[in-house]
């Protein structure tokens, strides 16, 4: 059996085609979208062996349950029945033996924990194991030999996970799989870093079983779910504004071209840049939050605290800022500048440091840019940082805080036109980031006078895979 993965730097998604239409699987708690996040317990923890009894045995159970929503259907009650009946054998399991690294970790356990409770757990005891958030975004980055052996197992870990809950919901094999990437992976290697993207996830793909690997690119898979609505051809341009990258692809659609195995005279161009929503909120914390952890402080012997040191404490996707910022001789020097600073905000920046709460921080400021789709001003609250601390936070601030990346998303699409030569009928935008009103605003000002559609904001490149996926393994 074939399916598309959209294998995304915020998310992850499945698909198969049921009735010739992509169907997406549930796979954590019910839902089709599972954030792109594992947490890797320092306990050691064999694979809970999931019996066909036991998890009808908790489905009964969660029927009975007067919290569940009765609207559940029975793929998604498998799914939520699994992710209970693993929890309790990890607390049932564990034993006191400690992982020192993530190496040893990724060797001891056999049940990691995924998605939205990886998040979760990590948040609420950060010393109890390594969270890893969005390892898509380090695949094209400048890594060693070590950290490309984990990041390879961290990979392999997620799509094995992934299989198994989308085997076990539709009692199929997944044999074959079409898998998104961006025009552009993350990271500075260029060319060079694309390859070694690809070949990890091609290398995770076939070990955990899928017997053969196809990729698409990700802008692409979004114009052949568009095209499933057409009944004219359109030349469509497509901005997929994802968490880790944004890509743009000038594509012939329509059902001229809809039955076509060979699409490559219908691609007209391609752009794409490693950039996206963990960015945007990577610069929202920067510019909104860390003015109240010590950021533009001038200290008593005249000098400014170091820019960079905030600007390291939100870079959550960069391993280089992560290892320097968490290293020895950084805390050593925030703690200096605390002792020699004015303005006692930035023991804040000391207690992020100390107590591992960048990602925690990352959170939040997504957390911002979304309660800002719906409110002009916020309070975020940091109680985590500091009893009582709530930070102000609105719309205009984020507004301008992304301005720069706007303009840049903006240079991507006219290069996409300018490359292919030819005038859009129609701009398709998806991805998350494309849920703000911010961002949202910025297109229609952006292209007053294209015709918008706005897609699947999780689903569209799911989508798109799974029917490319059809064209391609059924042919």
């Amino acid at each position: 059996m074939f399916a598309g993965l959209d294998f995304g730097t915020s998310n992850c998604s499945i698909a198969v085609i049921e009735n010739n239409t992509p169907a997406l699987i549930p796979l954590e708690d019910g839902k089709s979208r599972l954030p792109s996040s594992l947490f890797i317990e320092h306990s050691n923890s064999t694979p809970a062996n999931l019996t066909t009894d036991l998890i009808a045995k908790q489905i009964c159970a969660l029927k009975e349950d007067p919290r569940v929503s009765t609207s559940l259907n029975h793929e998604q009650l498998v799914n939520i029945a699994r992710k209970q009946l693993r929890k309790a054998h990890r607390l049932n399991t564990a034993n006191d033996q400690r992982a020192q690294s993530i190496v040893q970790a990724l060797a001891a356990n056999g049940d990691l924990i995924f998605g939205e409770e990886a998040e979760l757990t990590h948040v609420s005891d950060p010393e109890s194991g390594f969270y890893i958030k969005s390892p898509k975004s380090f695949l094209g980055a400048d890594i060693n030999a070590t950290q490309r052996a984990v990041f390879t197992t961290i990979v392999e870990k997620m799509l094995a996970f992934i299989k198994q809950e989308a085997e076990c919901i539709k009692q199929q094999e997944l044999s074959q799989i079409m898998i998104g990437r961006p025009v552009n992976f993350h990271g500075l290697l260029g060319k060079d870093g694309n390859k070694q993207a690809l070949s990890i996830i091609d290398s995770a793909a076939a070990k955990v079983g899928f017997k053969e690997v196809q990729f698409l690119m990700e802008p692409v898979a979004a114009a052949y779910d568009y095209e499933r609505q057409l009944n004219e051809d359109k030349l469509v341009l497509i901005l997929d504004l994802g968490g880790g990258t944004t890509d743009c692809s000038m594509i012939k659609v329509g059902p001229s071209y809809v039955h076509l195995i060979d699409r490559q005279d219908c691609i007209l161009s391609h752009t794409g840049k490693r950039i996206g929503g963990i960015d945007l909120d990577n610069k929202l914390a920067l510019m909104a939050l860390m003015p109240e952890f010590g950021k533009n402080t001038v200290l008593n012997n005249g000098l400014p605290v170091p820019n960079h040191l905030f600007k390291q404490a939100v870079s959550v996707n960069d391993v280089a800022a992560q290892q320097e910022f968490n290293g020895r001789l950084t805390g050593k020097d925030i703690a200096e500048y605390c002792r020699i600073s004015p303005n006692p905000k930035l023991n804040r920046l000391k207690t992020l440091r100390d107590g591992k709460f960048g990602l925690r921080v990352s959170r939040s400021a997504e957390k911002a840019k979304i309660l800002l789709s719906d409110q002009q001003d916020i309070l975020l609250p940091l109680h985590y940082i500091e009893t009582g601390l709530d930070i102000p936070v609105s719309r205009a601030q984020l507004s301008d805080a992304i301005a720069d990346e706007l303009s840049k998303f903006e240079r991507l699409m006219k290069e996409a036109i300018t490359q292919a030569g030819a005038t859009p009928d129609v701009l398709y935008v998806t991805g998350g980031t494309a849920m703000s009103p911010v961002v949202q605003q910025w297109i229609n000002s952006a292209f007053p006078d294209l015709d918008i559609v706005i897609g699947d904001h999780f689903g569209s490149v799911t989508s798109g895979l799974t029917t490319h996926a059809q064209r391609i393994f059924t042919a």
